[in-house]
């Protein structure tokens, strides 16, 4: 029988189907989660308390010899964490990093645009990105970006762009209001204060969700 699953602090879609043994986008486009995919429009942002349509695993048949040990390996698609690094509005071009989370390790070089980008598992919850000439160090967890339309949301986003200090709240506080001028400012977008329409596609532009 299809279950539902509320969606708790830190899940994503791909997260959700991984612990079910469905690839994301069998659960993304069930039938029964329509309403979810007008709301949110895209599966990499849940908010906590979304309901998840999960359904059944469909059975598979594979013919093999008895008498004889034989391998099934779980297919799936590693998630992909993307980070931009930036000296001021700059990109941080060819620098050399490493990437450890949920015990898998990844080595590369950013690009030109500064954009790391590394493999990691749908359940990985936290890990950190080391430059390695440099010796920076930065801790992140994955999922815990809440929908651009909510205040938590915009002001994650906020956070982690460097406008925004501190803890996010439930709603839009002084702080926050100037925070979100001063990217409306940075983007020629007019300093409202407000999250309109044109200031969250900005935002989703410029954080990468």
């Amino acid at each position: 029988m299809p279950r539902n699953h509320t969606a708790a602090r830190g899940e994503s879609v791909e997260s959700v189907a991984y612990a079910y043994g469905l690839f994301w986008e069998t659960v993304w486009d069930d039938p029964g989660n329509a309403a979810l995919r007008e709301e949110r429009a895209e599966p990499n942002v849940l908010a906590p308390g979304d309901v998840l349509a999960v359904p059944d695993l469909r059975p598979k048949e594979v013919e093999a010899a008895t008498g004889r040990r034989h391998v099934f390996r779980r297919r799936g698609v590693p998630s992909v964490l993307r980070v931009r690094l930036l000296e001021g509005s700059a990109p941080r071009a060819g620098l050399a990093y490493t990437v450890d989370a949920g015990g898998r390790t990844t080595q590369g070089t950013t690009d030109a645009d500064g954009w790391v980008e590394a493999w990691l598992m749908p359940d990985a919850q936290s890990g950190e990105l080391r430059i390695d000439a440099t010796g920076e160090t930065y801790p992140f967890t994955v999922g815990t970006v809440s929908p651009v339309g909510t205040p938590l949301g915009v002001q994650t986003r906020l956070r982690n762009l460097g406008y925004l200090a501190g803890r996010a709240g439930s709603t839009l506080g002084p702080r926050a209001v100037e925070a979100l001028r001063a990217f409306q400012r940075a983007r020629d977008l007019p300093a409202s204060g407000e999250p309109d329409e044109a200031t969250l596609a900005a935002l989703v532009d410029a954080h990468g969700s």
